[in-house]
């Protein structure tokens, strides 16, 4: 399963994957403040959940703010997508969410969300 307290609580302002009761919804929100490292824990984290994250292209500043990101998604279900930002800020509100609920209003969102 998808965050473990552990992780999240080391990690507030980095990114948040939050994973909502097993299998129900899975967000994963990137900021300026998201590390190397924990991009690549995400993408582990995901992998295990069945869902494929390929980032296209990372740039980070001499200070190690994420400044760019481009990635694709693919939750193996029929719901694909990517999105581009080039502007980071420490709000956490560039990401994807999969909504697994029966009947969900927003299934699937990518990008500004």
């Amino acid at each position: 399963m998808l965050a473990s307290s552990a992780s999240a609580a080391t990690l507030p302002l980095a990114y948040h994957v939050v994973a909502l009761t097993p299998a129900t919804k899975i967000a994963v929100l990137f900021s300026k403040n998201t590390s190397f490292a924990q991009l690549a824990a995400i993408r582990q984290d995901l992998q295990k959940d069945g869902i494929e994250l390929e980032y296209q292209a990372l740039e980070f500043n001499e200070k190690g703010d994420l400044l760019k990101i481009s990635f694709r998604v693919d939750c193996r279900d029929s719901f694909v997508g990517s999105a581009t930002s080039n502007d980071l800020t420490t709000e956490n509100s560039f990401g994807f969410c999969r909504d697994y609920t029966k009947n969900a209003a927003k299934p699937f969102q990518i990008g500004q969300l």
